[in-house]
């Protein structure tokens, strides 16, 4: 199960889509329009700054945007930037713990499903579902 953070990391991420190449948006916009508390919204968007997938420019006309378009960011780029990189499972090749014989490759190939399924949306996908009012549908 994905955490709050990575849920209300790709909510910005998909606001910031939203707006890419018009100028910066404010952290206070986004917590307004995607109802996310605005103190804990700006250490996910410094998260997400660290991740380099969003720049922060200071001032009047300051706030954030995309570093890269919406095209070149998929889900899993934003879940890596909370999540990390995620594990099933601690077992190891040949772990006889799980019984008669190990079950570790269950769980490494629900992980690489997993990551590839996440890698294989972007954040324009994500945008145009939302501009079209249709849900997404992936196989």
């Amino acid at each position: 199960m994905l955490s709050l953070k990575s849920q209300y990391g790709l909510k910005a991420v998909v606001s910031l889509a939203a707006k890419y190449g018009k100028g910066p948006l404010q952290a206070r916009e986004i917590a307004i329009t995607q109802e996310v508390p605005v103190r804990y919204l700006e250490l996910l968007l410094s998260q997400l700054r660290r991740a380099r997938l969003v720049e922060a420019t200071r001032g009047k006309n300051g706030g954030y945007i995309l570093a890269k378009e919406p095209s070149q960011i998929s889900v899993w780029d934003v879940v890596m930037a909370f999540e990390g990189q995620i594990i099933f499972s601690q077992l190891k090749d040949g772990d006889k713990t799980a019984g008669n014989g190990s079950l570790a490759f269950i769980w490494k190939e629900a992980e690489k499903k997993v990551v590839d399924y996440l890698t294989s949306i972007k954040i324009a996908d994500i945008q145009e579902a939302v501009k079209s009012g249709k849900e997404m549908y992936f196989i």
